[in-house]
């Protein structure tokens, strides 16, 4: 029996170099399937996967009814502290296919499938390796659940992702003064998404200085800085000096989260990506020489990409989809490495090659395992759908306006007008927002004094004080979810608790 076995055993690792590869890929390809199935199933619920996209669909009615997306914050609206691209975009999307979540869930959707291509697209180039390439984009795709889920929801992060990496790849292939200002226009428009992008570009403008020489390369570091502050001077002045409270001075206001100068590197990127990490290292220490401007482009890249990731985690509110970037170039250095390894392989001693190859592609499995999730958590039951009709059509029910302080959207669907955010709100309310934030304090409690809402339906604490002071709870009434219906996917896990209503001559305290 064991004389059968041991020619086996001998043949194993030349059998695994070359099953392996076929397996890895298989893996990293189910990885992209799987995203896909999700999006389309996100693409067609009617409600909200994460609670602030609700807040997304209200940017997006706002700016379709003529009104200025930066002002005086009013319990009518108050943005979000993003720059505003990506909410025209989708309002742009919106007068082809409705105004909802599913014109602004396309828009992250198919801005993901352009990373997902461009991660691809970057390594290809750089390896000339298909399977690395594939690697890579499928890597990206598994840290899906990672990112908490946000690649195709009505947020901004996959459009400003797709925005910088057009322009990385611009920077990396694409050489002469057109190329390089087309390098500068993405990285504007993927400032002009998310203000954060700013801090990934930044460090491309030294790589420019060293691979075009100071007088071109401080050309593009003055064209880049030049066009975003323009950007920032412009919008500021079109919205008189709006644009800069939100997008700066409340991120500002921002405490910091000393854990993460720490738990960012262990257990936002080395838990799930340390073979990533290991291919990396070994990328920048094994290419050769014909590819020093590589390493040089992608330590900058690296550099920028990871530190605007560390920057959202370092601030109070910083989620992790702060890291979608940081993921999306650790997975182009692991198909770098990987490539260079298999590069390095087929020069060992043919004896060796069929081992080093399994392991190789061992490697590449196990980090692909690492990122392994089960994507039944993030569909919404057919229960959740029934739940959320059932809401809207109690909505309608209730007289006058209706306060929901985390779901400003669902009035609408229900006939009824909208309000502010809460998110949007305790950015202001919560930190110090200035004088705005007095009046908009003061218009919130004048606003529950008074009695303004025919009901109020929160999921928070937010002004629970002042809620329970001038409302009251029936508690006849039925509970408005059963069991885990209508909790969103992903994000915070919340959904409105109980309907509020006027409480008899509360006005007159």
């Amino acid at each position: 029996m064991l004389a059968r076995l041991l020619p086996l055993w001998r043949r194993l690792p030349a059998f695994l170099g070359r099953g392996l590869p076929w397996l890895v890929a298989v893996g990293a390809i189910a990885y992209l399937g799987i995203y896909l199935v999700l999006a389309v199933l996100h693409l067609r619920y009617p409600f909200e996967l994460e609670w602030m996209e609700g807040g997304a669909v209200d940017h997006v009615r706002h700016i379709l009814s003529g009104k200025r997306l930066y002002d005086r914050p009013t319990i009518d609206f108050v943005p979000f502290i993003y720059t505003p691209l990506y909410f025209y975009v989708s309002a742009a999307a919106s007068k082809v296919f409705g105004l909802g979540f599913f014109s602004l869930r396309l828009v992250s959707f198919l801005s993901s499938l352009g990373c997902f291509a461009l991660i691809g697209l970057f390594v290809h180039r750089e390896t000339k390796s298909r399977l690395s390439a594939v690697l890579a984009a499928g890597l990206f795709a598994g840290t899906y659940r990672e990112s908490v889920a946000f690649m195709d929801i009505a947020r901004v992060d996959s459009l400003a992702l797709l925005f910088l990496l057009l322009g990385l790849y611009v920077l990396r292939f694409r050489e002469g003064l057109g190329f390089r200002l087309l390098s500068v226009a993405f990285f504007l428009l993927s400032f002009l998404t998310k203000q954060s992008m700013l801090v990934a570009a930044a460090p491309l403008a030294v790589y420019a200085l060293f691979s075009d020489g100071w007088k071109r390369g401080l050309g593009f570091g003055v064209a880049l800085f030049g066009t975003i502050g323009l950007s920032i001077f412009a919008l500021d002045r079109l919205h008189g000096g709006w644009f800069r409270y939100y997008v700066f001075f409340l991120p500002s206001q921002h405490p910091n989260v000393p854990a993460m100068w720490v738990d960012y590197w262990i257990e936002d990127l080395f838990a799930p990506l340390a073979v990533s990490f290991a291919a990396a290292l070994y990328w920048f220490a094994a290419s050769g020489e014909g590819a020093r401007k590589a390493r040089l482009f992608w330590f900058f890249a690296a550099a920028g990409v990871l530190g605007t990731s560390w920057g959202g985690r370092l601030h109070a509110g910083g989620w992790p989809n702060v890291l979608m970037p940081a993921f999306a170039v650790l997975a182009i250095l692991f198909g770098l490495g990987i490539a260079t390894a298999l590069e390095s392989i087929g020069q060992a001693p043919e004896a060796l090659r069929a081992r080093l190859r399994a392991a190789a592609f061992g490697i590449a499995a196990l980090q692909l395992a690492c990122v392994i999730y089960d994507p039944r958590r993030l569909v919404p039951s057919r229960s959740d759908e029934q739940a959320g009709h059932a809401f809207v059509k109690r909505l309608g029910e209730l007289p006058g306006d209706v306060w929901v302080p985390a779901h400003g959207h669902l009035p609408a669907l229900a006939g009824k007008r909208t309000f502010a955010h809460e998110m949007a709100m305790q950015d202001i309310l919560g930190i110090g927002g200035g004088p705005a934030g007095i009046a908009l304090r003061d218009e919130l409690r004048e606003a529950l004094k008074t009695q303004r809402f025919g009901a109020v339906i929160p999921d928070t604490d937010f002004y629970k004080k002042e809620i329970n002071l001038f409302y009251q709870r029936n508690d006849k009434d039925p509970p408005l979810f059963g069991g885990n219906d209508f909790f969103p996917v992903t994000g915070m896990r919340t959904r409105p608790r109980s309907v509020f209503y006027p409480r008899p001559g509360a006005q007159r305290r």
